[in-house]
């Protein structure tokens, strides 16, 4: 882990603070505190932005397929801290999965449901992506 303030490496420890949904650990009180004071100094919103990923799981209603949605997305939310996961209802056997709006598995196209490890594996290659960027 980083501390934000001073850009030192630290463990895991009592000194951290939760801030939008994020833990930070801090290498002291005096960071700890100045992060607590304005953390938008420390944070890069865009920076931020561009390392999450946008799934979406677009499911049939109809069908029933809601059960297969939640535990696809629990999964993942599991899994990955980064992404952000929505669920969409559709119709006519629809099951599809998107990462940053790009579709990575149809039911349809491959006449199956999908396996969460193959959803895991290209949603870790897109955030591998995401960080070399």
């Amino acid at each position: 882990m980083i501390d934000p303030v001073c850009k030192m490496e630290v463990e895991v420890s009592d000194l951290k603070l939760d801030y939008n949904g994020k833990t930070y650990y801090f290498c002291s009180t005096d960071c700890l505190n100045e992060f607590r004071e304005s953390p938008e100094k420390y944070i890069n919103k865009k920076e931020e932005l561009q390392r999450r990923v946008n799934i979406r799981i677009v499911y049939c209603r109809p069908c029933k397929y809601l059960d297969r949605a939640l535990n696809l997305s629990k999964d993942l939310l599991s899994y990955f801290e980064e992404a952000d996961v929505t669920l969409v209802q559709g119709n006519r056997g629809i099951f599809d999965v998107y990462v940053d709006g790009n579709l990575i598995f149809s039911r349809f196209k491959e006449g199956r449901f999908p396996e969460s490890e193959e959803i895991l594996k290209e949603v870790s290659k897109k955030i591998k992506e995401n960080k070399e960027n």
